[in-house]
């Protein structure tokens, strides 16, 4: 499965996000995707009852859009601060010897999280925590969390995708 962003793309060629579009405006736009693992925007979506045909400026606008976003790996780094990508993705984007390191910390921040809840006192059970004692991780504890784990985990991503050597090959450079 690829990781995509989408943009959407107005007869006009204004340009939507698709956090900003709302469902009645994607049949009147045309959506354009950027995969992450590829570094390159690829197919028109047409909208089912689409009003007008795709030209060049649709495919130039959209590809200034991701370029934004995009273009580099710096921007690509700002943009996953954000936090729109999950850490399987994120493992994704780095070559596969640096994956599981990246997803072994992520463990042990999200073990962290497990036992802080843990040891709350606010526990999900009555009788305490489930996974105290455990290596377990509570995914309860994960979303409590409020996005600290996600956070965390993105750091770490940065920290590792700042060597060239620890991505894939289409971002070296």
């Amino acid at each position: 499965m690829a990781i995509t962003v989408s943009c959407f793309v107005s007869q006009g060629c204004s340009l939507f996000e698709s956090k900003e579009i709302k469902d009645w405006l994607k049949t009147q736009c045309l959506e354009y995707q950027f995969d992450l693992e590829l570094r390159r925007v690829f197919d028109v979506v047409m909208p089912s009852q689409y009003k007008f045909l795709a030209e060049a400026s649709h495919l130039q606008a959209a590809c200034h859009f991701f370029d934004k976003f995009f273009g580099t790996p710096e921007k690509l780094i700002e943009f996953t601060k954000t936090g729109q990508l999950s850490k399987i993705e994120l493992a994704r984007l780095l070559n596969p010897d640096m994956r599981q390191t990246f997803l072994t910390v992520c463990g042990i921040i999200e073990k962290e999280a497990t036992d802080k809840c843990g040891s709350s006192g606010n526990s999900c059970l009555e009788d305490g925590c489930a996974f105290e004692g455990t290596d377990e991780t509570c995914l309860n504890a994960i979303l409590l969390s409020e996005g600290k784990c996600l956070r965390a985990c993105t750091d770490v991503w940065v920290k590792l995708f700042e060597n060239p050597n620890n991505r894939i090959p289409i971002w070296r450079s």
